[in-house]
């Protein structure tokens, strides 16, 4: 009587997530976004960040002809010397602009100190995302 799965090591009844075929066969979930019914410039205000559609120096300056190494692409609007992604204007510049719009802006911002992209999709992903749209949309023009 078997009672792993063949090469996996896992007893049966315990199968591994992107084994199980009730979640392979599952649609997958739409941002908030563009699930709710929210005017295009804030939907589209949203989409840049997440599919890198922005004007900030991180893709600038890949697609530009005086292409720079992604260690060279530091922000323009701070004196930080850090790259200026998405996660940096967003959240951390220290422009006088991006914090008098943080501080005008009833959101909740993630601390400094929290690691990876988890911190930028938990800012994206709050339940106001009418709050959120505008204030990306005020940090991209």
């Amino acid at each position: 009587m078997r009672k792993y799965h063949t090469h996996f090591g896992v007893p049966l009844g315990n199968t591994p997530g992107w084994w199980d075929d009730r979640k392979r066969n599952q649609k997958p979930v739409l941002p908030l976004n563009l699930r709710l019914d929210i005017p295009s410039n804030l939907s589209r205000a949203l989409s840049c960040p997440r599919l890198s559609g922005h004007n900030f120096l991180v893709q600038r300056m890949r697609h530009d002809r005086s292409r720079r190494p992604y260690e060279l692409r530091i922000c323009d609007r701070c004196d930080w010397h850090t790259i200026q992604d998405e996660e940096h204007i967003l959240l951390d510049c220290p422009h006088e602009h991006l914090v008098r719009l943080r501080a005008q802006q009833q959101l909740i911002f993630p601390p400094q100190f929290e690691d990876g992209p988890a911190r930028l999709m938990t800012f994206m992903n709050q339940p106001d995302i009418f709050g959120v749209a505008s204030f990306v949309a005020n940090c991209n023009a």
